[in-house]
């Protein structure tokens, strides 16, 4: 809910693990799928035209989403590894990046007295929420990586990355004014 937003940032601020602090922001800021930004290589990230290529697992490729300015704020503050190609990288899993952050994310919530939202549920909330700015829906879809609905959607509307910019960038500065945390961008 809005109202939860700024109870929600504070609990996962205090999660000691940045990877997995960084991780859930994204998530809420960006609706991409849980494995899909897990997994994410150094390689899928382009600072210079600001984009992230999100693995679709529908389409079984690569597509491009805007890197707002809250998101590259968090991707550039991450730890780096060299003798890793993941950007969520752990030397605890076998997969080489970040697994299971539910334990200690529904931990904070807890303490906050919040709902237990799944990983998956941040990724529903990030489509909610989006409806308090009436960004036209096939934008939501394109950059959460659905398949358009209608027809004009899937036949005639392929939205570049850089429009698709003005609207995230819109939907990342509602919800971090919602939450309490634009001075976080400014910093």
């Amino acid at each position: 809910m809005r109202d939860q937003l700024a109870d929600w940032f504070d609990a996962v601020s205090s999660i000691p693990n940045i990877m997995h602090r960084s991780f859930l922001q994204i998530t809420i800021l960006s609706g991409p799928r849980s494995d899909s930004i897990r997994s994410l290589k150094k390689e899928h990230l382009d600072f210079k035209w600001k984009t992230i290529m999100i693995w679709d697992k529908d389409d079984q490729d690569y597509r491009a989403i805007p890197m707002t300015k809250y998101v590259e704020k968090l991707l550039m503050s991450l730890p780096k590894n060299p003798n890793s190609e993941y950007v969520f990288w752990s030397t605890r899993s076998d997969c080489g990046y970040i697994t299971d952050v539910r334990k200690i994310y529904h931990e904070k919530l807890t303490e906050r007295d919040l709902p237990h939202l799944s990983i998956h549920d941040l990724r529903r909330s990030f489509s909610n929420l989006t409806e308090w700015l009436d960004v036209p829906s096939g934008v939501v879809a394109q950059i959460m990586g659905h398949k358009p609905s209608a027809t004009q959607e899937r036949h005639y509307k392929d939205r570049p990355v850089d429009l698709l910019r003005i609207h995230l960038q819109k939907i990342e500065d509602w919800i971090l004014t919602e939450a309490n945390m634009m001075d976080e961008v400014d910093q």
